[in-house]
């Protein structure tokens, strides 16, 4: 039995402390940019860009661009799929 691809891309994105606590600023303000990670992770804006950008790619942030800005918000319905497919994977080997 093998992960699905979606959920080891899910799992590897969260396995990082800084993308942890980038999720977790998520539950205080639903809506940040680059700059306003970067300003409360005390990470550099390029650092930053690039967690977004796995975390976007894993499913668990979405954005939309807003003139020069790009406004990072979480994925609640594909997060709670991947939270209801890993359920279902751990049922079936655990």
């Amino acid at each position: 039995m093998t992960i699905p691809a979606d959920l080891n891309k899910f799992l590897h994105a969260l396995a990082n402390d800084n993308r942890q606590r980038i999720m977790l600023l998520f539950a205080e303000t639903h809506v940040m940019t680059v700059g306003v990670v970067a300003e409360r992770t005390n990470l550099g804006m390029s650092t930053v860009s690039e967690h977004l950008k796995q975390l976007k790619e894993a499913g668990l942030l979405r954005s939309e661009k807003f003139g020069k800005e790009v406004e990072y918000r979480p994925n609640v319905e594909q997060i709670q799929a991947t939270l209801d497919l890993l359920g279902q994977f751990l049922k079936k080997c655990c």
